[in-house]
Order: C-alpha cells, then sequence, then structure tokens
C-alpha cells in the first residue's frame, strides 16, 4: 500500500512539473515572437493526460490560451478560455484559480474596449489575490492602467503603472516591468500634455531608457516586441518633442528607429510596428530633401503591408496617403491618385473592422446585463425561499408548542381540562391560520414574479417591434433609391454612363457612416470645415477632416485613438501632417488653433 501511494505522489508530481515546463517553454517562445510555438505549445500542454493536475497551473494555462486568441482575433475562443478559468476556480472553492479567471475575463473586455467591465473584473482578481501573488496583482495592475490611459486620467494611470513597476519587481519579471517603465512614461506624456512642464518630458524620456535597459540587462527574460515598442517610443518622443531642424534630433530618430525595425521584424505580425518606423524615416527623408529615399521607406511599408496577412488597415491607409502626397508633389498625379484611390479602400477597411468590434462590444455588454439580470433574480429567489423556510419553521415550532400543552393537558386537574382543551383549539387555529398565511403569501410572491416575467416578455416584443419598424424604413429608403436608379439610367448617355448607380451605390454604402457621425458632429458649425479645406487647398482627407473634428469636440489623443481603433502614437503623426497640410509651424498648437478657428 506504502509503495502504491509514493507511486501516485511521484506521478502527480512528475505530472505538474511537466504542465509547468509546458507553460515555461510556451513563455520563452512568446518572447522570442514565435507566436505560432507559442500556442501549439499551449495546445499541446491542454492535451495533457494521466493525474489530476494543480489548479493553478490549469488557471495560468486557461489564461495564456485566453490571451492568445484575443491576439488572433478569435474572440469566442478568447471568451471560452475565460469563463473556464473562472468556473474551475469557482467549482473547486480555490480563491487563486477563481482570481485568475477574473484576470482573464479583465483582459477579454480591456480588448475589446469595455473599460467599466475591465476594471470591475480586475478589481475582483485583486480582492481575491494572496498578499505575496505578486504575478497576479502586477497584470491586474497593469490592465487597470490601460483602462484609465484610454480614458486619459492621468493620476490613476500613473497610479497604477507605478503599482505594476512594484509588484513586477517583487516577482522578478523582467517582461512586465519593462512594460511597466513604458506605461510610466506614457503617464508622464499625459502630464506634461495637461501641464506643458518640462519636467514630465524629461521623466517620459527617462523612463523609456529604463525600459529599453531591462532588455539590454536580461534579453532572455524581456520579449523582443517588448524592446520594440520602447525604442519606438523614444524615436517617437524625438520626432514630437524636439526641435527636427537639428542635426541630432534627426539622428535620435534614426537611431531608435532602425534599432525597432530591426527587432520588429520577427514579431511584427500585422506590420504596425514597422510601418510606423519607415513613416517616421520616410518624413526625416522628406526634411533631408531625399524625396527617392522617402518614396523607398514607403514603398516598403506598402509591399510589406500587402503580404501581410492580417495588416493594420490603419497603417495601410497612412502609407497610401504619404504616397499619395509624395507624388502629387512630385507632379505624377497619375500616381498619386491611384494610392488615393487605395486609401479610400483602406478606409472602408477600418470602417467594417470598427463595426465587427463595435458589434462584439455590444454582445459583451449584453452578456454581462444579462448575468447581472440572472443575478438579481436569483437572490429574489433566495429572499423568498428563506421566508418560506422561516413561516415553516413557525408552523413545525407552533405544532410542537401544541402537543406540549395537548400531553399537559391530560396530567391536569380534571376542573382545567375543559379550559386547557379550549386554550389547545385557540392555538390550532392560530397555527392554521398562519400556516394558510404563509401560503396566501407564497402565491402572492408567485403572482408577482409572473407578473414582472410578462412585463419583461412586453419589453422584448415591443423592442423587436422598434426594430422591424427601423428595419421597414431603411428597406423602404433602399427599394425608393432603386426605384430613382431604374428612372434616372433612362436618362443616361453614353458621356456619363453609371454615374447614377455609382451615386446610389455611394448612398446606400455611407448611411450607416453618415447616421454614426451625425450626432457626434451635429455641433460643429460647417464654415469649420470649409474654412480648413481652403487653408490646405482642399488637401486634407476626409479622414483627417474627421480627425479634426474631433480635436474641435475637444477629444484627447487616447480618445482619438480608441475612436479610430489605432495607437496614439499614429494619432500624433497624423496630426503632424495635418499642420504642415494647412501651413501651421511646428510651435503652433493644433488643438487650440482649431478650437479658436471661427
Amino acid at each position: 500500500m506504502w509503495t502504491l501511494l509514493c507511486s501516485f505522489l511521484l506521478s502527480l508530481s512528475a505530472q505538474e512539473n511537466s504542465l509547468a515546463e509546458y507553460l515555461k517553454k510556451a513563455y520563452t517562445a512568446r518572447l522570442k515572437a514565435n507566436y505560432d510555438l507559442n500556442l501549439s505549445t499551449l495546445k499541446e500542454a491542454e492535451q495533457l493526460k494521466g493525474h489530476p493536475q494543480d489548479p493553478v497551473l490549469l488557471a495560468k494555462l486557461n489564461t495564456e490560451l485566453s490571451k492568445q486568441y484575443l491576439v488572433n482575433a478569435d474572440y469566442s475562443k478568447a471568451k471560452e478560455y475565460a469563463n473556464k478559468c473562472l468556473q474551475l476556480g469557482q467549482r473547486i472553492k480555490n480563491r487563486t484559480v477563481e482570481a485568475y479567471g477574473y484576470l482573464a475575463i479583465a483582459t477579454y473586455y480591456n480588448y475589446l474596449d469595455i473599460g467599466d467591465l475591465a476594471v470591475s473584473n480586475a478589481q475582483i482578481a485583486l480582492k481575491l489575490a494572496k498578499n505575496w501573488d505578486y504575478s497576479l496583482k502586477s497584470r491586474a495592475y497593469y490592465i487597470l492602467y490601460g483602462v484609465y490611459s484610454s480614458w486619459d486620467d492621468e493620476v490613476l494611470s500613473k497610479k497604477y503603472a507605478q503599482l505594476t513597476i512594484l509588484t513586477a519587481r517583487e516577482n522578478a519579471d523582467n517582461e512586465m516591468l519593462a512594460n511597466a517603465y513604458t506605461a510610466y512614461a506614457t503617464a508622464m506624456q499625459f502630464h506634461y500634455e495637461k501641464t506643458k512642464k518640462r519636467q514630465y518630458l524629461d521623466s517620459m524620456k527617462l523612463y523609456l531608457h529604463k525600459s529599453a535597459s531591462v532588455y539590454k540587462k536580461s534579453p532572455e527574460q524581456v520579449g523582443v516586441r517588448t524592446y520594440s515598442i520602447a525604442n519606438i517610443n523614444l524615436a517617437n518622443y524625438f520626432f514630437e518633442y524636439q526641435p527636427l531642424h537639428k542635426q541630432s534630433t534627426q539622428d535620435s530618430i534614426l537611431f531608435y528607429a532602425d534599432i525597432a525595425k530591426k527587432l520588429a521584424k520577427a514579431s511584427d505580425k500585422n506590420y504596425t510596428i514597422t510601418g510606423n518606423v519607415n513613416g517616421l524615416l520616410a518624413e526625416i527623408a522628406s526634411l533631408q530633401g531625399k524625396s527617392r529615399l522617402a518614396e523607398t521607406y514607403l514603398m516598403d511599408s506598402y509591399t510589406q503591408l500587402t503580404k501581410a496577412a492580417t495588416p493594420s488597415y490603419y497603417t495601410f491607409s497612412n502609407v497610401a496617403q504619404g504616397l499619395s502626397d509624395l507624388y502629387a508633389k512630385r507632379g505624377d498625379f497619375k500616381k498619386a491618385l491611384f494610392y488615393q484611390k487605395k486609401k479610400e479602400v483602406f478606409t472602408n477597411k477600418i470602417f467594417d473592422e470598427r463595426k465587427m468590434l463595435q458589434a462584439k462590444k455590444l454582445e459583451a455588454q449584453y452578456e454581462n446585463s444579462k448575468l447581472s439580470e440572472d443575478i438579481k433574480i436569483a437572490a429574489q429567489k433566495a429572499d423568498s425561499q428563506r421566508t418560506q423556510n422561516l413561516l415553516l419553521t413557525g408552523i413545525c415550532l407552533l405544532l410542537v408548542i401544541s402537543i406540549c400543552l395537548l400531553v399537559n393537558s391530560f396530567k391536569s386537574k380534571t376542573k382545567l381540562q375543559e379550559e386547557k382543551s379550549r386554550r389547545l383549539q385557540q392555538e390550532k387555529q392560530e397555527a392554521e391560520r398562519n400556516a394558510e398565511l404563509g401560503l396566501k403569501m407564497q402565491a402572492e410572491e408567485q403572482a408577482r414574479l409572473q407578473a414582472e416575467q410578462q412585463l419583461l416578455l412586453l419589453q422584448k416584443d415591443q423592442m423587436q417591434k422598434e426594430a422591424m419598424a427601423d428595419a421597414l424604413q431603411i428597406e423602404r429608403k433602399n427599394r425608393l433609391l432603386l426605384q430613382m436608379k431604374d428612372k434616372l439610367q433612362k436618362l443616361e448617355t453614353e458621356q456619363n454612363r453609371g454615374y447614377v448607380e455609382k451615386i446610389i451605390k455611394e448612398e446606400m454604402r455611407l448611411e450607416e457612416t453618415v447616421e454614426r457621425s451625425a450626432k457626434e458632429f451635429k455641433s460643429i458649425n460647417p464654415a469649420f470645415f470649409s474654412k480648413l479645406k481652403e487653408m490646405s487647398n482642399d488637401k486634407l482627407t476626409p479622414l483627417e477632416l474627421e480627425h479634426c473634428a474631433y480635436l474641435r469636440l475637444q477629444l484627447n489623443t487616447k480618445e482619438i485613438a480608441a475612436a479610430f481603433y489605432i495607437e496614439p502614437k499614429s494619432v500624433r503623426v497624423s496630426k503632424y501632417r495635418i499642420k504642415q497640410k494647412i501651413g501651421l509651424d511646428k510651435d503652433t498648437d493644433l488643438d487650440r488653433f482649431l478650437q479658436e478657428l471661427s
């Protein structure tokens, strides 16, 4: 018997070590930007058979799988593994496993930009985490930093960036530490944008260098993508905040951009980092009068983006616009028009991605509201059941008292027998009335629940009717456009053939865009756009005019980046191009200029 027990314990330990080794191997692959090996290793770990495994290791496995499927845009799988982790913790009543489940769900909501749900789940994970679990805490703090950073809350983003740094140090997690330093640099940038104090700009540069130094000291413990981002941020720092006419500034931009570009070759699946690097290099080449070199950088980005399986369409759009502007300056208007049309195609792709992410966001919000409603109903049922139990307990107690009194009555004297019998009868009637009252309250509770259910059904039916009415109205408009198309096509000539059909298609395609944007831009005076077009000689694109409108509405960089589903650095590059097109010098603040533009 003792031999069998020892064998079982040894096999269990070997199984746990095996799972731990798989997780370590997958993590190493992720640091080296080998995402295919990372996913395949995690899937192999999931298939391990044999003795029961350490539930905390299983939680980490499910959390990593959820994160990997998020990166691959498989949102259903990501949510499935996050829920699997949470359900495991709740089933075995393990607080640490449950905390990892809430952490995975917070990561899912943060990726879909549902900040309030990401914050609530991350806070639950922190409450469940043990004091010494710095790994879990640092990840939760980093999620909270990400949410408050997207909300442009400089105070809380700085707070959670600091907490991420502290917990990453305690856990000796150099990968998280490098990311935390970059996060703190971003928080310093928020402070600078708010106050324009030089000290915050210096701190921004300092912490970006700290992030890079972590990789230099421990290259095997920090991801190449993390180091690439630190270097592109340093290049952007010099591009945005240092005088571009100085040779030292240009040399710094080229130095850090070159490092980022070399490292990004292995980790930049959608070509976002390399695309931004080439954009910076093209800008510097243009400043130095090297038009052909700028064309080479932009064409390299265009070619690589074309080959990418999942390219960044926003980067695609910027590259196409850069090429169009470049050829327009040379007088090659045929190529300029070609790339301008390509930019419009990529703009439509961006719009399609926005619609898909918005649909996922609405679906997640609906699921969460439904879950909250189910919890509320369950709590109401539990309260009702407790009330019923109390009533039944009271009835049983009364019956016990009645029996005791009945036994005592037989032992009493004969002259008191009638009086005691009468008292017993009264108590029995009271018990029956209480029982009837309990049944009546139960029936009333059931009737109330049924009425609430009928009300919910009526509300659902009303929503369906309203949705149907909206659909019918859209269908009627489209049918009217098609009828107008048939009639107007009869009036077409050889010179304008296809023009009517093109107008109809564009009208139907742009309907959703106009309807979505009308509410945000209705407060902006039309003269605002006319003035901008006049100042830029009509060089501003529709996307750049939309960017200007968001600035007019006093949206900050993070909010604009979230609206376009892009990186904040890309927004700043776009602002730089807008200033060039409308003829502003580098020292003029674009935000203030647009606010004061009449």
